[in-house]
């Protein structure tokens, strides 16, 4: 997705500039073990997989969880999202993903460390439920990456 788009460019301003989103479903159904990809111009970089747990107040909401797992099998670590925001939802819902690109993994004595990538925006797009739960077992997706 080339960044000069102005429509994009106002979507994604009106997005971060909007504190309070609705999403079309309330209860986040896509989103529960969803699988979409994630692309520039066209070319997928990668996958975006979520679930949906429940978040206790206010009054078990859905919590979104999500892993980006790019075209080389690297995972980055899980990122969740909640209301009245919902800022990673409406970009989803949107059509795009304004994150950053693989991280820069390192392990060193303490642990293992991310240093983010640069500032990227993906083009995203919901696989079918059926082509999904495949994508997830050969990414090696389960519930333990969230």
């Amino acid at each position: 997705m080339k960044s000069d788009r102005p429509e994009r460019a106002e979507a994604r301003r009106r997005a971060r500039a909007e504190r309070r989103y609705d999403p079309p479903d309330p209860g986040l159904r896509a989103y529960d073990h969803g699988l979409g990809t994630l692309s520039v111009d066209g070319v997928v970089e990668g996958h975006l997989a979520s679930v949906v747990g429940r978040i206790a107040v206010p009054s078990r909401s859905p919590w979104p969880w999500f892993v980006i797992v790019w075209v080389d099998g690297t995972k980055e670590p899980a990122f969740e999202d909640c209301g009245p925001g919902w800022y990673t939802v409406r970009e989803l819902d949107a059509g795009f993903l304004d994150h950053v690109g693989p991280s820069v993994v390192t392990q060193g004595r303490w642990g293992t460390t991310y240093r983010s990538g640069p500032p990227r925006v993906f083009e995203f797009a919901w696989l079918p439920k059926d082509e999904a739960a495949e994508r997830w077992r050969s990414l090696g997706l389960s519930d333990r990456d969230f």
